[in-house]
C-alpha cells in the first residue's frame, strides 16, 4: 500500500492546531514550585491521543488522511527548537484482518510545534478498517521547569468506512484562460502558472534564458510608450549636401537605455534616460498590458542613486506562514566596488513594487560572490573565501542565503518584511547580512596552488560550480592581453547531497596561433561547458562530470568575428551575431540541428543593397517558451540606421520563423530585451518607444437592422470585430481609428502592426478574421448558420433565410487567434406569418345577348323604378278631401 507524505497539508493541520491551542497554551500548568531546590518531584502528566481518518467514508482505491496528535504541545515548544512529541505509531487492521503499521519517533514536520502527524493512506479493500493510534509516552528531556516529568503513553481507536462507490475527484485547478486575463491570478486557478511569469533579472533569469511561462506567437503589439524624443528630428536637420536625415541618439553601445528591464507581478520596470544619458531620470512602472503608469520615483531622492537591478520574489516556510511575501521586492543593489560599483560594502535597499515606496528594509553587508537562484525563490551567494595566504591558501566554499535574512533571529522576521524588525529583528530597519547565521554551509576545498581563483558566473545551484584561475588564451599583441598560457577548472558540486564535493581538476592550455578563446555558455543539465575560439569561428565543449573533451563544431560565418553571442537552452546552444545566421547546435553532440537567416522566404535575413553587410546582424535578445526572439543592431551605427530592421521570434526547436516586427534592437548586442507573462518587451531604437507585444483582447459587434422580417424573406446580419488593445486607445490610434482598430489575420499582424503603431502604409492585401454565426431557433434548436470573413475594416456579412416563424437568437462568436482572444456578441430577430393571399372569385362566361340583353333590361328596370318613385312623391303632396 502506498503511503505518501505530504508536507502542505502537514502544515494546514499545524496552522489549525497551532490558532486552536493557543489559549490552551496560555492556560497550561506553570509548577512554580516544581523541579526547584524545594521540591525535586517528577511529575507525570496524563496524555489523550486522537486520530481522525477523512474523509470517511472513502472509496476504495482512493487516498485519504489520517492525523494523529497528543492533546496539548509540550510546553516551550517553538518553530526554532526542537521540544517536540516523540514516539507516534499507527496500526492499521484491514476488513481482512491484515495488519499494517507504521512507527515515527520523530514528527515528520519538525518544525511543526503542536505534534501532528499527518499520513496519507489508500485502502484497497471495501470494509471497515480500524485505526489504532499508540502513543508512547515519553519524558521531558530540555532544560526548564518540566525537565525530567513523564508525559503518559495513551491510546486511541476508530474505524474507517471503505465503501464502493467513489467520492467525486477533488477540482485541482481551472482550465487554462481562453479569453483575456490580467493579474492577479485567483488562487485556486493553480495551473495557470504554466501561463504566467517574471523577468526579474539576475540570477533568476541566467543567459536571458526564461525557463518558465508564456512568450507570445504573434507580433500584435499590446501598447507602445516614448521614453524620450526619437524618430527623425525634422527641420534645420534634414538632409544636406553632405549630410543626410539625422535622427535622434537612441543611446548607442555606451549610453543604453532599457537596460535593466523587470518584470513582476504583471507590472513593468525600467529606468528613464536623462538628456544624452540612458538613466538617471527616475524609474518608473507600467501595467505590462495596458502600459498604464502606475508610479514614477526619483531614484535620487535620498542622495544616493538607488536604482533597482533585481526583483526579489521568495516563498517563506515556518510554522505559522506560507507563501510568497507580498509584494515582492525591488532591490537596488549599492556599492560593492566593481566596474560600475561604488567601492565598499554592499548592501540593499528595497522598493515596494506596488506603490514605488522606498521602504525601511535597508540589508548591509551582503557579502560578495557568484549569485545563483536557490529553492522556493531565494538568492544565495557562493563565496569563495581563502584564509590562508598565497603561498599557503587555504580555501573555503561559503554559501550565503536569502532565506536566512528572513528566518533567523536578529532577521527581518515575517511581520517586518520592508520593515526589519519584526518577529525576531527587535524593531530594527537595518539587517546585517554578514552573521554566521545567514550561511548554509562553510567548506573547506582543495584547489590547485595559487590565490587567484574565481567562481564562474555560469555556476548554479544544485548542478556544479566553476572555479577558475588565468585565462583560457587572450592575444598577446592586443589589449585582450592575459595569462594566454591557458587557465585551470576545478568543478565542484553544488547538488544538496554532494554540496562542495571537488569532481575533477584540469588545466586548459591555450589554444595554439594566439588565438582568443572565452568560455561562453555552461548547460547544466547536458553537462558541457563551451568554449570559443574567435579568430577560428569555432566551438569546442568540455565535460562537466570528468572534463574531457567532447566536440568541435565547424568554422561559422566570418562576420561573426566582430562580436557574436551564445545562448543555452531546451538542451541547444544558439549562435549568432554579425554573420546573420542564427546557428542551432545539440550541444550535447555538437550536431548542428538548424539555422536560420540563409533561407529562402521566412527564413531569411537578407538586406540586399540595404547594408553593407548584405545582411542583417541578429543577435539573441531572449529565450523563452520555445522560442529564440532576435534582433538588429549594430556597435556605432550612423542617423539614420539602415532600415528594415526587425525583431523576430524564431521556433527554437525548429527554426522555423513565427513572427516578425519592426524594431531596432538596443545596444551593441541587443541584450536588454525582457519576455515574461505571454509578453515581450523591447525598446525600439527607431522612434525610442517601448513596446510590448502580445496577446490582446478582441470585440465582436453583431448588428440586424431589419429585426422583424416575413417568413420567407432573408435577413442581413453584420458586425465588426475589433482589436481593444489599450494601445489602440492612445492619442494618435484613436484618432485615426475612431471606430476601433480593425482586427486582421495572424498572417497579417506585422505589416498592420506597422501601419497602426510603425506610420507605415496601409497594406493593401490584409485580411481579417474569422466569425462564425450560429441561430437559435424558436423551437429551441441550435445550429451554425455560416462563417463569414471580416474585411480590411473590420466589417463582416452574411445573408440568412429562416425557415420557421418566431424569435431567432443569433450569435457571432470570433474563437481568437494567437493575435487576440475570443469574444462574441448576440442579437435577435422576429420573423412573422406571412399574410394570407386572398382566393380569387371565378367570373362566369358571357354570351354576346348577354352583353347587350342583361344591361338593357337592368335599365329598364330602373327607369320603373324612377318612375314609381316619382308618382309616390305626387300623392304625397295631393291635398286630402273634406267630407262633409
Amino acid at each position: 500500500m502506498q503511503k505518501l507524505k505530504n508536507k502542505t497539508m502537514a502544515i494546514f493541520f499545524a496552522i489549525l492546531m497551532i490558532t486552536s491551542t493557543a489559549g490552551a497554551l496560555a492556560m497550561f500548568p506553570t509548577a512554580t514550585a516544581h523541579n526547584t531546590t524545594t521540591d525535586k518531584s517528577t511529575w507525570t502528566f496524563p496524555s489523550y491521543s486522537y486520530v481522525v481518518p477523512a474523509p470517511d467514508p472513502i472509496g476504495v482505491g482512493q487516498t485519504g488522511a489520517i492525523v494523529m496528535w497528543v492533546d496539548y504541545p509540550l510546553p516551550g515548544a517553538l518553530v526554532t527548537n526542537d521540544v517536540r512529541r516523540h514516539n507516534y505509531t499507527l496500526t492499521i487492521t484491514k476488513p481482512d484482518g491484515t495488519i499494517e503499521s507504521q512507527h515515527w519517533d520523530r514528527m515528520t514536520a519538525d518544525f511543526d510545534t503542536t505534534g501532528i502527524q499527518y499520513w496519507q493512506y489508500t485502502p484497497d479493500q471495501v470494509g471497515t478498517y480500524v485505526l489504532k493510534f499508540d502513543y508512547g509516552g515519553q519524558v521531558y528531556t530540555w532544560p526548564g521547569t518540566y525537565n525530567g516529568d513523564i508525559y503518559s503513553p495513551s491510546t486511541r481507536t476508530v474505524n474507517w468506512t471503505v465503501q464502493q462507490d467513489q467520492l467525486p475527484q477533488p477540482v485541482t485547478s481551472y482550465p487554462l484562460p481562453t479569453e483575456y486575463w490580467t493579474h492577479p491570478i485567483e488562487g485556486q486557478n493553480t495551473d495557470w502558472w504554466l501561463i504566467s511569469s517574471n523577468w526579474l533579472g539576475s540570477p533568476q533569469i541566467v543567459n536571458r534564458f526564461q525557463p518558465y511561462g508564456a512568450a507570445p506567437n504573434s507580433a500584435h503589439v499590446m501598447w507602445s510608450k516614448a521614453i524620450q524624443e526619437g524618430g527623425v528630428v525634422g527641420g534645420m536637420l534634414g538632409p544636406s549636401s553632405d549630410e543626410p536625415v539625422k535622427t535622434y541618439y537612441m543611446g548607442g553601445s555606451y549610453n543604453v537605455r532599457y537596460s535593466n528591464a523587470l518584470i513582476m507581478n504583471g507590472k513593468i520596470y525600467y529606468e528613464l534616460p536623462y538628456g544624452n544619458s540612458g538613466s538617471g531620470g527616475g524609474y518608473v512602472c507600467n501595467d505590462l498590458r495596458t502600459g498604464e503608469e502606475i508610479w514614477r520615483v526619483n531614484t535620487s531622492a535620498t542622495g544616493v542613486n538607488l536604482v533597482p537591478s533585481f526583483g526579489w520574489l521568495e516563498s517563506f516556510d515556518d510554522g505559522n506562514q506560507h507563501g510568497a511575501l507580498p509584494n515582492g521586492a525591488l532591490i537596488a543593489s549599492v556599492g560593492g566596488g566593481g566596474m560600475y560599483g561604488g567601492g565598499g560594502s554592499t548592501y540593499w535597499r528595497a522598493y515596494d513594487p506596488d506603490t514605488g515606496r522606498l521602504t525601511e528594509m535597508n540589508i548591509t553587508d551582503v557579502p560578495s560572490g557568484t549569485s545563483v537562484a536557490g529553492p522556493k525563490g531565494s538568492i544565495l551567494r557562493l563565496c569563495l573565501v581563502n584564509y590562508g595566504t598565497a603561498a599557503a591558501p587555504n580555501w573555503y566554499l561559503q554559501e550565503w542565503n536569502s532565506t536566512k535574512l528572513i528566518s533567523s533571529p536578529g532577521g527581518i522576521g515575517q511581520s517586518g518584511w520592508y520593515t526589519g524588525g519584526g518577529s525576531f529583528g527587535g524593531g530594527s530597519s537595518t539587517i546585517n547580512a554578514s552573521l554566521a547565521s545567514r550561511y548554509d554551509f562553510n567548506k573547506s576545498i582543495t584547489l590547485m596552488n595559487g590565490a587567484s581563483w574565481t567562481i564562474n558566473s555560469y555556476s548554479a545551484y544544485n548542478g556544479y560550480l566553476l572555479l577558475t584561475q588565468g585565462a583560457f588564451g587572450g592575444r598577446a599583441d592586443t589589449y585582450y592581453v592575459g595569462n594566454w598560457y591557458g587557465a585551470n577548472i576545478t568543478c565542484i558540486s553544488t547538488k544538496p547531497d554532494t554540496m562542495g564535493q571537488v569532481l575533477w581538476a584540469k588545466f586548459f592550455p591555450a589554444p595554439s596561433g594566439n588565438v582568443t578563446r572565452d568560455l561562453v555558455a555552461l548547460d547544466q543539465d547536458n553537462g558541457v561547458l563551451i568554449f570559443e575560439d574567435r579568430e577560428l569561428l569555432t566551438h569546442t565543449a568540455y565535460s562537466l562530470t570528468d572534463g574531457s573533451l567532447k566536440w568541435t563544431t565547424p568554422p561559422v560565418d566570418q562576420y561573426d568575428y566582430f562580436r557574436s553571442t551564445t545562448r543555452c537552452a531546451y538542451g541547444n546552444f544558439y549562435f549568432c551575431g554579425y554573420g546573420g545566421i542564427l546557428y542551432c547546435y545539440d550541444d550535447a553532440t555538437g550536431k548542428l540541428e538548424w539555422t536560420y537567416g540563409n533561407g529562402g522566404e521566412g527564413n531569411s535575413t537578407s538586406s540586399g543593397l540595404v547594408t553593407a553587410w548584405g545582411h542583417y546582424p541578429i543577435f539573441p535578445t531572449a529565450i523563452a517558451d520555445g522560442k529564440v526572439f532576435l534582433a538588429t543592431t549594430e556597435h556605432s551605427p550612423d542617423s539614420p540606421y539602415y532600415k528594415g530592421a526587425l525583431v523576430r521570434a524564431v521556433n527554437a526547436t525548429t527554426g522555423a520563423e513565427v513572427w516578425t516586427s519592426e524594431g531596432w534592437g538596443t545596444g551593441m548586442d541587443a541584450n536588454y530585451d525582457i519576455a515574461a507573462d505571454g509578453y515581450y518587451a523591447f525598446f525600439n531604437g527607431y522612434d525610442s518607444k517601448v513596446y510590448v507585444i502580445g496577446k490582446g483582447p478582441s470585440e465582436t459587434s453583431l448588428n440586424i437592422q431589419n429585426n422583424v422580417l416575413s417568413l420567407g424573406n432573408s435577413v442581413l446580419i453584420e458586425g465588426s470585430v475589433v482589436d481593444i488593445a489599450a494601445g489602440t486607445k492612445q492619442d494618435e490610434q484613436i484618432a485615426r481609428f475612431p471606430n476601433g482598430v480593425p482586427a486582421m489575420a495572424d498572417a497579417n499582424q506585422r505589416e498592420w502592426m506597422q501601419y497602426v503603431y510603425f506610420q507605415k502604409p496601409r497594406p493593401t492585401n490584409a485580411t481579417g478574421v474569422d466569425v462564425t454565426l450560429k441561430v437559435i431557433d424558436p423551437n429551441g434548436n441550435t445550429y451554425d448558420i455560416g462563417t463569414a470573413t471580416s474585411d480590411a475594416y473590420g466589417h463582416y456579412s452574411l445573408m440568412y433565410k429562416p425557415e420557421v416563424p418566431g424569435t431567432f437568437t443569433v450569435i457571432a462568436s470570433f474563437a481568437g487567434t494567437e493575435s487576440y482572444y475570443q469574444s462574441y456578441s448576440e442579437a435577435a430577430f422576429g420573423v412573422a406569418d406571412a399574410a394570407p393571399t386572398p382566393t380569387p372569385t371565378a367570373i362566369p362566361l358571357q354570351s354576346v345577348a348577354d352583353l347587350y340583353f342583361v344591361p338593357a333590361v337592368a335599365g329598364i328596370i330602373v327607369a320603373i323604378a324612377i318612375v314609381g318613385a316619382v308618382l309616390a312623391l305626387l300623392m304625397l303632396r295631393k291635398k286630402p278631401i273634406a267630407i262633409a
